[in-house]
């Protein structure tokens, strides 16, 4: 038994499966599929963060903005954003709309995992969390205006509080998001019974069943990875903040003691007597 893909002449592929028994002739089965690459191969995307990354990194998808058209009407672009437990997003920042514009997003689909807004990194029970956008495109200028060579989308996220190290900064790794075109397949379609498909990905559930996933390669195969240095307290400098910790709580001790105490022994009495007031030591 031997499985191909064949390369269609449409933008939607095929699973070809191909059986022979004996000497008989081969017989062919074809199963549409769910997932399959972007024939476009100029159409490319990379992931960086601005810098420095500081307390808010801000994820960045590069496109270019000459091939950034949809292969078909009914395709919408999208992003699903994998993060480790030191980041996380704050999906109430995500509603307002002109927020969304400002940074070419069109919505906030889906959120999972630890998005528990005010946890630190190391009360988080679960590995990180993820994210389903749905991306904005450029719009045809019509002749208008200057054209814009690349097309930026900007995620802003936020830093849990970490562990303390030396030197004062930590090493966090973030792996590169898939970026992929949803579109609506074909009436009559079938795409249940294709035993070749690729499942739990982490998104495919979040669409109907009669979406199909056209992927848009990465820029760079060598790696998908992204290594960011995030500030965090620094362990060759915490002896000052705890000698300083306890000088202030002994100062403020020694002073309240002063206050309470400063009049015991030397205390006045007033003592009314016919009138007269007089005051006794």
């Amino acid at each position: 038994m031997k499985h191909r893909v064949r390369c269609p002449t449409s933008p939607f592929s095929f699973s070809t499966l191909k059986l022979t028994f004996g000497p008989t002739e081969p017989t062919q089965f074809q199963t549409p599929a769910r997932h399959y690459p972007l024939f476009d191969v100029a159409q490319t995307y990379t992931t960086s963060f601005n810098t420095p990354t500081g307390l808010h990194p801000v994820l960045k998808l590069s496109f270019p903005s000459s091939t950034l058209t949809p292969p078909d009407s009914t395709c919408k672009l999208h992003t699903h954003i994998t993060l480790p437990s030191p980041l996380f997003i704050d999906k109430y920042q995500f509603s307002d709309s002109l927020f969304l514009s400002s940074h070419n997003l069109v919505s906030l689909r889906s959120i999972s995992g630890a998005t528990d807004l005010e946890a630190p990194d190391w009360a988080v029970p679960q590995w990180g969390s993820a994210a389903l956008f749905e991306l904005g495109i450029p719009r045809s200028s019509g002749g208008k205006g200057k054209a814009v060579s690349e097309w930026n989308v900007t995620v802003p996220l936020h830093l849990r509080y970490m562990p303390a190290a030396e030197g004062g900064f930590a090493r966090v790794p973030v792996a590169w998001p898939v970026v992929f075109w949803a579109c609506r397949a074909e009436e009559g379609t079938k795409m249940s019974v294709n035993p070749f498909d690729r499942i739990h990905l982490g998104y495919e559930a979040l669409f109907g069943p009669r979406t199909r996933f056209m992927h848009v390669p990465p820029g760079r195969a060598d790696s998908l990875v992204e290594w960011i240095n995030v500030p965090v307290l620094d362990l060759n400098k915490t002896a000052w903040v705890e000698f300083g910790t306890i000088g202030v709580v002994v100062v403020a001790f020694l002073g309240l003691c002063w206050v309470l105490f400063r009049n015991i022994g030397g205390r006045k009495t007033v003592v009314e007597d016919g009138g007269k007031t007089k005051k006794v030591q």
